[in-house]
């Protein structure tokens, strides 16, 4: 209790000797007091996933299609997070699309569920985040939420849009030549079949995508005959689902990213005006 309530510098203290407590603010933060105050229809499109949806999925290029479009992506979002946002605003969920790729399949992190406890708006939402993923460090965040922990302010090098969305307008200059090994799916695999079981058993309209991703001739093979294989497993069950694939589907041109893993604006443009025109033609 004093450790909550004693200040350092307009910090507290509590804070300050838990160093695995996220703050309050950023993306996160903003993207929950939009959800809060928007206002979805029956063809309103949600997106769910990690950085690679907050930054991959502009809802202006969905505005100018005529497709309303909310993004719920928050930095390292896990399934299990990713399964949580759901239930809890499966009210205002018609339609979804669940951002993947091999990195978001593997072992549940604590990331997005510490920031999400600290940056949903409502307590009870907040422990929901908390029941599914229990740790210390989530545990830790819960108390510090609790006790109001000083926010903090928004990062600078982030351009936030409205609806979830970050805009980036930096170029990858620095080629990889990395190797890839066998997928191992993980916990997060496991809860993409939970989170798809629940969408279809609440009928809500469901699509998988994944954006465009940088590749060389290893990951190309890791892509198709490792990691592809395990996600057709899980589709195999949902045959009202279709997967909108773009990883590999691109001019793996520079000019599209801002670094290996993540689209810049010019990158964005293109991967969602081929993504609307896809959702349409299957609609």
């Amino acid at each position: 209790m004093l450790l909550s309530s004693v200040k350092v510098k307009g910090v507290r203290l509590w804070s300050l000797v838990n160093e695995n407590v996220i703050s309050e603010g950023g993306q996160t933060k903003l993207m929950f007091n939009d959800l809060e105050n928007f206002k979805p229809d029956d063809k309103t499109i949600f997106v769910i996933g990690s950085s690679h949806a907050y930054r991959g999925y502009d809802p202006r290029i969905f505005k100018s299609a005529g497709i309303k479009l909310f993004n719920m992506g928050t930095s390292g979002q896990n399934m299990k997070d990713s399964y949580t946002l759901i239930k809890t605003n499966k009210s205002k969920i018609h339609s979804l699309i669940v951002d993947i790729y091999p990195g978001v399949l593997q072992e549940v992190t604590e990331e997005s569920t510490l920031m999400l406890i600290q940056n949903a708006n409502e307590n009870q939402s907040a422990l929901e985040f908390l029941k599914n993923n229990i740790t210390i460090n989530s545990i830790n965040n819960m108390t510090s939420r609790l006790f109001d922990l000083n926010p903090m302010p928004l990062p600078y090098q982030e351009n936030y849009i409205y609806n979830g969305y970050v805009e980036k307008d930096i170029y990858f200059k620095i080629d990889t030549n990395l190797s890839y090994n066998k997928f191992i799916p993980g916990g997060n695999y496991k809860y993409l079949d939970s989170l798809l079981n629940f969408a279809s058993n609440n009928h809500i309209k469901t699509w998988l995508a994944s954006h465009p991703l940088k590749w060389n001739a290893s990951y190309k093979n890791y892509y198709q005959n490792s990691y592809l294989p395990q996600v057709q497993k899980i589709l195999s069950k949902y045959p009202d689902i279709v997967f909108f694939d773009f990883t590999l589907n691109h001019s793996n041109s520079d000019s599209l990213f801002s670094d290996a893993s993540h689209l810049n604006q010019k990158g964005v443009n293109f991967y969602n005006k081929k993504l609307i025109e896809q959702i349409k033609s299957k609609n």
